[in-house]
């Protein structure tokens, strides 16, 4: 697995150790979008309604969208071959089927195709079988070779076994698997790269071992692969688990293509898509990416207990014995339709609540889970799928080796879980078991023993149990529908009708997810404490979750951030942003170290997912390491428990990132210097353009008032202003013109002397001359059109 990083803008690369979480969302159980946080709430969502024929066809191409590694593409791919679905974890897997998508109304419905061993078993001392699973292993033969002369009967002597590999995929050591696991297999001394490896023995063993030819060095190359030796003259062959799980399900596409009369010699027979059911211990990042890889590109997975729901949920054959659960739903729902009623005579907005509680408790050889689901969204014209809603509340489940012992711890954290979500829940009518015959008994008794001293309402609920193969048929139908082999139509008044899915599954965490950090160079004691991201029960999917990384944070953190409040924080870390706190920066983003982990199990301890990363580096030139001021990295959780990451940022380094701080802020009191001298500007040369405009208004009114007084002019405000307003910009040549012409100068309006301070003097007859005869030089040129007529001066 691999952490794929993108930037914004600066090519954010990858760094530290080279390894990492799954980056792309693989297949998840079917989920409704929505990411809400816990606790759910209660509320249905409208179930279809039946489709009429010529409506049949709208959802052709409906597709689980959560599928996210399963196309549309994918599905029309494969919709002419039947579907594998493998209850891998049973304790005898068992394989069903569900038939091609017919080309008119609906397929189905699903078929038993049955057992199948857990075990893989190869002919022994045989040198031929040798050849042949080394060259399946390298992709230069096809399955149906590997079947004819490598592969055995359980019953043939000389046989070498190879134990549940399923149990084993995503364990990157082997002293990550359960004591109920190793106990199964010799585990080998540590080895090399994943190559042919020398063994005393015929036979089967585990070993640590690597993928890119190195030694085991505790990080995220690693893996527990089997080391398989068929000859006592050749060497062993590393098979990954994936690999043998790859060969079960080849077994189960055979097993199918059997039932359904294929030829044998069909290569589209390894062509099959499949449907496989986890339980829910199984669903963590790693096991879940190695089962991708197992099953191909039109794979599907679910979680065993929404599997064995749908399942349970199945009318029984009309000769047969009637489905007890559905019987009990029934009753429940039909006593809601008569107290709906009562209540609408009083209240007509009165609603009923559709959602019904159950209980599923399943089993397989190495561990248990308890899940609490409301149902919804009836669908009569659909037997296959009564119920178009699952809503998951709780899930509970652990990985152990007396998994029957662990029932009564999983029952009394199912309750108290159930009590923090739904407090007034409704007892649900059933508890659904599931597993094998014995399995099913084991549980059936100790359920008795806990209810012999319980003082708990759950003592009276009636306990159904399930045919064996109820997980496998319920696996085949979801993966119908997630293929849309099944679909449904809806129709609203006054829109066109639109295909859903058939069941519609709002899923809970089955694990929880936490990450670390470690500000000084991945130091051993100097990790921070795991803080839970999304935590048991979380509604999935989820995310995403985005953390922000900062140089000049993570230098508060090295120096010591205990007792600091929030405030006081940030303070401390805007001080460290300028020039001066570079080396300081530089030297923070090198030593931070992030990590994710994963719990399998509520009593579990958190595992690492990936390898560490350094998150505030990218690769220069020459592998150089260049610390970057600022990254997000965040965090998505599937439904199976994939984890996406993501590693987003622009990738300016801690001097980039300063230079660009600090152009910013000159750029910013530049801006706003230059924005209030642009529009400053306007207001004083507008402010200054009046003020000269009533100076020179007054000036003239005053020259008129000494030269011409009694006159037109005098006192025409109206005529001096526009004469002011007609020469703006060239004053000068008015003040002559008006000199000329009254042969007096024109002075300010503050400079005339007051009237009695003139002598008194016989004042000439003036005599009015016309303007418009005299050639002035500065005048004007006409262009032609009409002159207007000039104001009297």
């Amino acid at each position: 697995m691999s952490l794929a990083t993108t930037s914004g803008g600066g090519g954010f690369g990858g760094g530290g150790g080279g390894g990492g979480m799954a980056m792309s969302a693989h297949a998840n159980a079917m989920a409704r979008p929505a990411a809400a946080p816990p606790p759910p709430q209660g509320g249905s969502i409208p179930g279809g309604i039946a489709p009429p024929v010529s409506a049949a066809a709208l959802g052709a191409d409906l597709v689980d969208k959560h599928q996210q590694a399963l196309s549309a593409k994918q599905a029309r791919g494969v919709s002419h071959l039947p579907l594998v679905a493998v209850d891998l974890y049973a304790h005898e897997p068992l394989v069903a089927m569900f038939p091609p998508k017919a080309e008119e109304g609906q397929a189905g419905p699903p078929a038993l195709v049955g057992k199948m061993k857990p075990d893989l078993y190869f002919q022994g001392n045989n040198e031929t079988a040798h050849k042949t699973l080394r060259k399946f292993l390298t992709k230069s033969k096809a399955f149906s070779s590997l079947q004819t002369d490598a592969l055995a009967n359980a019953t043939d002597e000389g046989t070498v076994r190879m134990p549940r590999p399923h149990q084993w995929l995503g364990l990157r050591r082997s002293d990550d698997a359960p004591e109920i696991i190793k106990k199964n297999l010799p585990v080998a001394s540590e080895s090399g790269a994943i190559a042919e490896d020398a063994s005393p023995d015929v036979g089967v063993s585990i070993a640590n071992s690597t993928l890119d030819g190195s030694e085991p060095l505790g990080d995220d190359f690693d893996r527990a692969v089997f080391k398989v030796r068929l000859h006592n003259k050749k060497k062993s062959l590393a098979v990954l688990p994936e690999e043998g799980v790859q060969i079960l399900l080849h077994q189960a596409q055979y097993h199918v293509a059997k039932k359904v009369k294929a030829d044998k010699d069909d290569e589209d027979i390894t062509e099959y898509p499949f449907a496989v059911a986890l339980p829910a211990w199984q669903c963590h990042d790693a096991s879940v990416e190695s089962l991708m890889d197992a099953m191909g590109g039109s794979g599907v997975m679910f979680q065993r207990s929404i599997c064995a729901l749908a399942g349970a949920l199945r009318p029984g054959p009309k000769d047969g014995k009637p489905n007890l659960t559905l019987k009990a739903l029934n009753d429940v729902r039909q006593e809601r339709a008569k107290q709906y009623q009562i209540a609408k005579a009083k209240d007509p907005d009165a609603t009923m609540d559709e959602d019904v509680g159950l209980f599923l408790f399943g089993m397989t050889d190495d561990g248990i889970e308890c899940t609490a689901v409301q149902v919804s969204s009836v669908q009569p014209d659909k037997p296959d799928c009564l119920f178009g809603d699952f809503k998951v509340l709780s899930n509970v489940s652990y990985q152990v080796e007396d998994p029957v012992s662990t029932l009564e711890k999983c029952v009394t954290e199912l309750q108290s879980n159930l009590e923090a979500i739904l407090p007034d829940m409704e007892l649900p009518p059933s508890i659904i078991i599931y597993g094998s015959a014995q399995h099913q008994s084991n549980i059936h008794a100790k359920w008795d023993e806990f209810k012999a001293k319980s003082v708990s309402e759950w003592k009276d609920i009636p306990v159904h149990t399930t045919k064996a193969e109820c997980v496998a048929m319920g696996t085949a139908v979801l993966g119908a529908v997630s293929h849309g082999r099944i679909r449904t139509i809806t129709e609203q008044q006054g829109a066109k009708p639109k295909a859903i899915l058939s069941i519609r599954v709002a899923n809970v965490a089955p694990v929880a997810v936490g990450v670390s950090m470690n500000y000084h160079g991945g130091k051993k004691k100097k990790w921070e404490p795991v803080k839970t991201i999304f935590d048991f029960d979380r509604r999935v999917p989820a995310g995403p979750y985005a953390i922000d990384l900062k140089a000049s944070e993570c230098v508060i953190h090295r120096k010591g951030s205990t007792g600091m409040s929030d405030e006081d924080f940030l303070k401390a870390a805007k001080a460290i942003e300028g020039s001066k706190g570079i080396p300081e920066r530089e030297e923070a983003a090198k030593n931070l170290r992030v990590q994710v982990y994963q719990k399998w199990s509520r009593d579990g301890e958190w595992k690492k997912v990936g390898d560490t990363k350094k998150a505030l580096v990218i690769q220069g030139k020459d592998d150089e390491e260049i610390a970057c001021e600022h990254a997000v990295f965040e965090l998505s959780l599937g439904p199976t428990g994939i984890i996406t990451a993501g590693l987003h940022g622009e990738g300016e380094s801690v001097v980039q990132a300063t230079v660009s701080a600090r152009n910013s802020t000159l750029r910013y009191w530049i801006g706003i210097i230059l924005a209030v001298a642009f529009f400053g500007g306007f207001l004083v040369k507008s402010y200054w353009e009046e003020r000269v405009f009533e100076r020179d208004t007054k000036r003239l009114l005053a020259y008129y008032k000494h030269v011409l007084p009694g006159s037109i002019q005098d006192g025409d405000q109206h005529n001096s202003r526009y004469l002011v307003w007609k020469y703006r910009g060239k004053k000068d040549k008015l003040w002559r013109m008006l000199e000329k012409k009254y042969g007096e100068p024109v002075l300010h309006a503050d400079e005339w002397p007051d009237a009695d301070e003139t002598p008194a003097a016989d004042e000439e007859e003036e005599v009015e001359e016309n303007l418009d005869d005299e050639q002035e030089e500065e005048e004007e040129s006409s262009t032609g059109s009409e002159q207007k007529e000039e104001p009297d001066l």
